[in-house]
């Protein structure tokens, strides 16, 4: 029995010894595979397994629902995405379509937002605020649309010079409508040269 006690204690000195001639990527690693990640970044922050870390912790937070803290201290982690996602979803939920648009902008919840503000403009008759901000939603295609064929309507009837100006400002204003297409074909058409006319003759040089 006595013999097991030196025994016990040159197999912890040997352990103690190992450990502190691992490496400090070699003892990070460990820690990490145990699923210490706050451990890993407080000792060892500089090292590039600390980025995995991180986004390990900012995973945690995401299913504990601490999206804020995620986008405060981990903004440079995967997570940061869907947190934004998360936070947009609630204002959008909240009916503040404004602060969605604004402060998460490009998520899927921000796009909703702004389809709905659209329609309030619509709605509203606001057309020119719709245009000039969101002129490719739904609502400002429909109203693109309505506008410019309308305006091609009126353009048909117009003498050639005027008629070239109007279908090039449709085409402009309204693109991506069919108006716009029509525009386009008739513009063609009229600045086409005539079947059998010939070629202006090339300038001399002096």
């Amino acid at each position: 029995m006595k013999r097991l006690v030196p025994l016990a204690m040159l197999l912890a000195v040997v352990a103690m010894l190992v450990v502190a001639c691992a490496t400090p990527e070699q003892r990070a690693q460990k820690l990490f595979d145990q699923g210490k990640y706050e451990e890993v970044l407080a000792k060892f922050p500089n090292l590039p397994i600390a980025q995995n870390a991180k986004a390990k912790v900012a995973e945690k937070m995401i299913e504990e629902g601490k999206y804020q803290e995620v986008l405060d201290n981990y903004s440079d982690t995967p997570s940061a995405d869907v947190a934004k996602a998360k936070l947009a979803e609630k204002l959008l939920g909240e009916g503040k379509y404004d602060e969605c648009v604004q402060k998460y902008p490009g998520t899927p919840a921000a796009k909703q937002a702004e389809n709905m503000i659209a329609e309030k403009l619509y709605n509203d008759k606001n057309y020119d605020l719709l245009l000039q901000k969101y002129g490719n939603t739904p609502a400002g295609m429909k109203y693109k649309n309505e506008k410019g064929t309308e305006e091609y309507n009126k353009a048909k009837k117009m003498k050639k010079a005027d008629k070239e100006k109007a279908l090039r400002e449709i085409i402009q204003k309204y693109g991506g409508t069919e108006a716009a297409k029509l525009a386009q074909e008739d513009l063609a058409k009229m600045t086409r040269p005539a079947a059998g006319a010939k070629a202006p003759a090339p300038v001399k040089k002096q």
